[in-house]
């Protein structure tokens, strides 16, 4: 066959680059009985402008409509005839279909999620149906706090570009958005060296390649896509809803998905409120009784990231969680974490890779993201040892350099608890 292969894992994964620079990822599991299998793409929302803000995301929903030569009631009976479950998404920097299914069917579930991915039909007399119903999919996220104070975050710490954006999309910038543009936009962006294929569970090694050489050798390569780093925003977004609950987001920036540094961050994030023994947690729910959900998250991308700390609480608390959470994290940057602290936050996030890695559509999926992101595949080893490796002076300095940046916030809730967002990014 065409295209290199090169055994860059001691975890038995290969890796197949084509000569247009299209990729396939082999993960042998076979003591398994099923398989994931799925295409990747390295295009998402923020390959969009305000114009078509919601065009990758509408793509990934009229694939369903008909590909590969199936129709789209004939998809989903092809799939769920077998057994198999299947499903897609859209994200800021990549887009995936995939199938989990048994193993016998991996090859035949292959060739239906890359028909999904690269041979969408695309019917005009679908897309304004389409289009209603990624509107009723806004307004459902609209509607639930939860969800809408996560957009209201990624607008304020990246205000006027792609990724402050809502991957959905508005009811308007999904209006004027034609078949044509669909097409334009696959075949921008839906290129060979922006694709992964990537199989791991039980499957037949001849039969994956047969599929990954029809659907992936006929790809045209394309460019690199042209992605302006965002600049981080400083401020709040607020919404006053009539809820029982105020849900807020608190944020500063981190680092980007591709730095050293991510690994630090990952502790940071655990030990100031990852679980159930984090600071956040013990402080503001077990000490002080303010709330019910209180933790924090490390959200990264190719060239940017932010900490957010993600509460739901009594309106009247909104003022003094958000004290708290400010002086937590300034402490936190001064006097770092302890050696307790540290040790516990290695040992869950070892266990956490560890146990991702038993599971095949977490192991599918990553194979692609480490390719998009490291242009190489990443042993689950070298992984573990860069974490053991973390000291305490490298998570205080992630702690330090986030409190060093802009303070973002996000608040929906009644009236009186939105202050709080504004008071969080003063001083």
């Amino acid at each position: 066959m065409s295209g290199s292969l090169d055994n860059l894992n001691d975890d038995n994964r290969e890796l197949v680059t084509f000569p247009n620079g299209a990729r396939l990822v082999l993960d042998p599991m076979p003591h398994l009985q099923t398989t994931s299998v799925g295409v990747w793409v390295d295009a998402g929302a923020r390959d969009e402008t305000p114009e078509n803000n919601g065009i990758a995301h509408l793509l990934e929903h009229m694939a369903f409509k008909g590909a590969g030569g199936l129709g789209a009631r004939e998809l989903v009976e092809r799939v769920e005839d077998r057994g198999g479950v299947m499903n897609a998404s859209t994200g800021y920097e990549r887009t995936g279909f995939y199938v989990r299914c048994l193993a016998e069917d991996a090859a035949d579930m292959l060739d239906i999620s890359a028909g999904l991915a690269l041979d969408q039909q695309l019917p005009e007399d679908e897309l304004e149906r389409e289009k209603g119903v990624v509107v009723q999919e806004i307004g459902e996220a609209s509607d639930q706090a939860e969800d809408l104070v996560f957009e209201l975050a990624q607008a304020a710490s990246w205000p006027d570009h792609a990724i402050g954006r809502s991957v959905l999309g508005t009811e308007a910038s999904l209006k004027d958005i034609s078949c044509a543009q669909l097409r334009d936009f696959v075949e921008t962006n839906y290129v060979a060296n922006r694709v992964v294929m990537s199989v791991a569970g039980h499957f037949d090694r001849d039969q994956i390649i047969a599929q990954s050489q029809k659907w992936l050798e006929p790809l045209k390569a394309g460019a690199a896509p042209i992605r302006l780093k965002p600049e981080y925003g400083n401020g709040a977004i607020v919404r006053e809803r009539d809820t029982e609950q105020a849900h807020m987001v608190l944020s500063f920036p981190a680092p980007d998905s591709r730095t050293q540094d991510r690994f630090a961050a990952r502790l940071f994030e655990e030990i100031f409120g990852g679980g159930m023994s984090s600071r956040l947690y013990q402080e503001v729910r077990e000490k002080r009784g303010l709330a019910y959900t209180i933790d924090a998250e490390f959200d990264s991308y190719a060239d940017t990231g932010r900490f957010n700390v993600y509460c739901g609480c009594d309106p009247s608390d909104t003022m003094e969680v958000q004290k708290i959470v400010k002086e937590l994290w300034l402490e936190f940057a001064n006097a770092g974490p302890s050696e307790a602290e540290l040790k516990r936050a290695i040992a869950i996030q070892k266990a956490q890779f560890a146990m991702s890695s038993e599971g095949p559509s977490a192991r599918a999926s990553s194979g692609a993201y480490e390719l998009f992101t490291f242009d190489r595949l990443i042993n689950l080893s070298e992984a573990l040892v860069a974490i053991d490796k973390v000291s305490l002076d490298e998570v205080k300095l992630c702690a330090q350099n986030s409190t060093q940046g802009k303070a973002t916030a996000s608040c929906v809730g009644p009236a009186n608890c939105l202050d709080a967002a504004f008071n969080f990014t003063q001083g």
